[in-house]
């Protein structure tokens, strides 16, 4: 719900109402345009079919992505968190899902011409007002003040259309049997009420107790999974960014530099509780209880435990429904307008927006000033100079060591901070994280075959650069069930453990069937039983259970009355068994009003879908025929690897 509400700008409010109003929410909206600058595969990121992606399109369309989740430099971006998170890559797969798309329509015959460009533009809603278009100048300004061009906006738009005739054109003869029609609006308007019993594997494992000959049993069908595989050692010298940044001066000027390129809008940081009408005829149901829980909140109880129990936007009730801080045109309009108009400490009343009803908490107004981002603009620019001066003495100590053969040597030539590690034994599918390494320099090692051997350029790390030589070996050895059974009773423990769970919830549950209810045998077996909320298909029956798919499909699929077996839960941590207490039934009327709107809300879905699974086929055949590539050098030249 947080993403939905943030995703209102990424470029500003009202240039994202005039997209998003030309349908299909896909990846594609990051992109800014198409084709613009130099050409040719030796200069450019990437090409599809022979369609080159520019430098300057991906460095402006990266720009975008990393702005807008660092939200203008407020958010904690530093160089580990955006390389993991892949920033590079999504602004690059969405480059080329462009490409693919335009190749797909040139495929199918269909083009956009600019007069149907120009007729969205003039004809959308959020660029008229009552005399009509906005005019050509006001537009531009529009432009303008969110740091886009004509050129790349249309083109942007462009893209959409394009996507739209595509849409349509293979998504034509799409229809909704009556059967998913009938789940649908069961999915949205039937609730159910259960009780349940819970086995639970740590209680199960503590009656599990192997001898060494169920252990050697358990040992000979599954022994390849004891095999020791092999193992390596690293010795490398890193060059830390964040140490580096530490020793780098920075003038006013970069600072000033740095501030004039940050959004200085004013933020308010806030909570909120939300209460979700997915049913329009539950409004009144809904909103009732939002009252209640909003004269609990404004009589002194604690908001952020309130926002946890009650709260539907699942995401910020676990920060007890905190929001962080948001500039204007973040959230909704009726969002905003209620929570920029809010002091300090004050509440809300029940706020009504597209997602349901909203009680928000005002923590903090701040109106950014360079004096208080003073020290995070340092940062910033120190850490971004310390990507190339570590970058550029690593190179340098690379070319030392291959003749030295000896980090501690190279080390003391140099006038930056760097240390030298070693490694633990790691195998190749060891979590590089977990031990402070890289996926790179994992691989890089494995490919080695002599001890002492460096590897031939520069990798990274989680935080920095490093250069790095093998220094030891490991081979793999064969299962022996000596040396691997602590390993094998672990696993033992956990299988029996959940053996045993099943087979005391399918005798409780059979016994319950014949008794006619839960409670005698749930007694004998000495587990308590407990009542679930009411909750829909897609719903979390109990904070305890969350979302069980496999156990709501049970309660849903009984009558009133009915008990199931044995139900996993938790990837096999509890087994469940439910009785169901109450079910509203199908009501056959207002699923008859309703017919039409869940028919059109369906097709959207599978449209999408489908179009989906038509542009990702396209590609795949892309793949195949070797028409897609990406310049992995120049790729690395405009992104630094710094992310």
């Amino acid at each position: 719900m947080l993403d939905i509400m943030r995703r209102k700008k990424r470029l500003k409010l009202i240039l994202w109402l005039v997209i998003i109003s030309l349908g299909m929410g896909m990846l594609l909206l990051f992109v800014p345009g198409q084709n613009i600058g130099i050409q040719g595969f030796d200069n450019s990121v990437a090409s599809v079919a022979g369609d080159g992606i520019s430098m300057k399109e991906f460095t402006d369309t990266y720009r975008h992505v990393v702005e807008n989740y660092s939200n203008g430099g407020k958010n904690k971006t530093d160089a580990d968190t955006l390389k993991r998170m892949g920033l590079d890559k999504q602004a690059l797969n969405a480059l080329i899902q462009v490409r693919v798309v335009a190749y797909a329509a040139k495929r199918l015959g269909l083009d956009v011409t600019p007069e149907e460009v120009r007729h969205s533009i003039e004809t959308n809603p959020n660029l008229r007002n009552q005399e009509g278009f906005i005019g050509v100048e006001a537009y531009k300004a529009l432009l303008e003040a969110n740091r886009m061009d004509v050129e790349e906006f249309e083109s942007g738009i462009r893209s959409l259309l394009l996507t739209r005739k595509i849409s349509n054109l293979v998504t034509d003869s799409i229809d909704v049997p009556e059967k998913q029609l009938r789940e649908s609006f069961a999915r949205q308007s039937q609730e159910a009420t259960v009780q349940y019993v819970l086995f639970d594997k740590e209680a199960a494992k503590k009656k599990v107790s192997p001898t060494e000959a169920e252990l050697r049993a358990y040992f000979e069908p599954n022994k390849d999974k004891y095999g020791l595989k092999e193992e390596r050692r690293a010795q490398y010298l890193a060059f830390s960014f964040s140490d580096i940044a530490s020793t780098i001066k920075v003038t006013e000027q970069e600072i000033d530099e740095a501030w004039n390129r940050r959004d200085h809008s004013e933020t308010v940081t806030a909570s909120h509780i939300l209460f979700k009408v997915d049913d329009p005829s539950k409004d009144a149901e809904v909103k009732a209880k939002a009252e209640e829980i909003l004269k609990r909140a404004k009589g002194g109880e604690n908001f952020s435990d309130l926002a946890q129990k009650y709260s539907q936007d699942e995401q910020s009730a676990r920060l007890g429904g905190s929001l962080g801080a948001f500039p204007h045109g973040r959230m909704t309009k009726a969002f905003e307008d209620a929570a920029f108009a809010l002091k300090p400490g004050e509440i809300s009343g029940l706020v009504k927006t597209e997602f349901g009803y909203h009680i928000i908490k005002v923590l903090a107004h701040d109106v950014p000033t360079k004096e208080g981002l003073r020290a995070n603009l340092i940062r910033t620019i120190q850490i971004d100079r310390s990507v190339d001066i570590a970058k550029g003495n690593a190179a340098e100590a690379l070319k030392q060591a291959q003749t030295q053969k000896d980090l501690a040597a190279v080390a003391k030539t140099l006038s930056i901070p760097t240390q030298i590690k070693e490694s633990p034994f790691f195998n190749r599918s060891t979590d590089p994280y977990a031990i402070g390494l890289s996926q790179e320099l994992i691989d890089g090692l494995f490919r080695l075959k002599e001890i002492n051997s460096f590897l031939d350029k520069v990798v990274d790390l989680p935080a920095g650069v490093a250069i790095a030589k093998l220094t030891q070996i490991n081979l793999p050895k064969p299962p022996d069930f000596t040396q691997a059974q602590e390993a094998v009773k672990k696993d033992y423990i956990e299988a029996k453990a959940l053996e045993l769970m099943q087979t005391q919830a399918k005798k409780l549950g059979d016994e319950a069937k014949s008794q006619g209810g839960l409670a005698l045998p749930a007694q004998k077996a000495g587990v308590p039983i407990k009542t679930s909320q009411s909750f829909k298909r897609d719903g979390e029956p109990d904070k305890e259970i969350g979302s069980a798919p496999d156990f709501t499909a049970a309660a849903f699929s009984l009558s009133v009355g009915g008990i199931s077996g044995p139900i996993t839960l938790g990837g096999g941590k509890q087994v469940a068994v439910l009785q169901v207490k109450s079910l509203t039934p199908f009501n056959e009327v207002e699923f008859t009003k309703q017919k039409y709107t869940l028919r059109e809300g369906v097709l959207v879905s599978l449209t999408g879908a489908y179009f989906d699974e038509y542009i990702r086929k396209v590609e795949d055949d892309l793949n195949k025929g070797r028409q897609i590539h990406i310049n992995t050098s120049v790729l690395d030249q405009l992104t630094g690897n710094r992310y």
